[in-house]
């Protein structure tokens, strides 16, 4: 698998990857500035709300951090 995506939001790193699995066409991982990484295996059906998801999943993460 080819990385098919790689993006820079709000300082984390998105990476998406084409790959079948299950009802999913593509997967994603996000790195922040500090190295802390996830990995979503059924990321979306396109490229493009792979990237939403990611993005969506970024901002969960900044959100959380801020209430701490």
């Amino acid at each position: 698998m080819s990385i098919s995506v790689k993006e820079t939001y709000r300082g984390w790193t998105i990476s998406v990857t084409a790959g079948k699995n299950k009802c999913a066409n593509f997967s994603f991982g996000i790195t922040s500035r500090s190295g802390y990484s996830q990995h979503v295996s059924m990321g979306g059906e396109n490229e493009n709300r792979a990237v939403e998801r990611a993005k969506e999943m970024i901002d969960m993460e900044i959100a959380l951090a801020d209430d701490q």
